[in-house]
């Protein structure tokens, strides 16, 4: 039986509008205790924005987290996938891209996320026997 996203999909996923700040994206990510947030443009994904982007854009590049847009340092090509996409296909993806977060949209709308610790959950869920063999 295939395992599909739709049945271990987190639906509380964080957006933010491009021309917010990285210094106001820091706080939410801070304040909601999560890694990430996906960039949405009139209701559409447009890119993501991960605490890595932020270090490696932002941190170590010098700029100023108050004055940066998000659309400036976020990670433009964002891969999406839908909540009928099964769990091993969503595992290839992530690996063949080295991604740790993938959202899932469907009709041009995010509404869920499956990041690389969901997925050791979900892994772990499927393949191993309930006495923890």
């Amino acid at each position: 039986m295939a395992h599909v996203l739709a049945d271990e999909l987190n639906t509380d996923v964080t957006l933010i509008h491009p021309d917010k700040t990285v210094e106001f994206a820091g706080r939410i990510l801070k304040a909601v205790g999560i890694s990430c947030v996906v960039v949405v443009e009139k209701d559409s994904p447009v890119g993501i924005l991960t605490e890595r982007d932020i270090v490696q854009k932002v941190v170590a590049m010098g700029r100023d987290p108050c004055s940066t847009a998000v659309r400036d340092v976020m990670t433009k090509n964002l891969i999406t996938v839908s909540k009928d996409t099964t769990v091993e296909e969503a595992v290839e993806i992530m690996e063949k891209n080295n991604i740790k977060k993938l959202p899932v949209a469907e009709n041009g709308r995010v509404i869920g996320i499956v990041t690389m610790t969901d997925m050791l959950r979900i892994l772990r869920n499927i393949y191993m026997q309930p006495d923890g063999k």
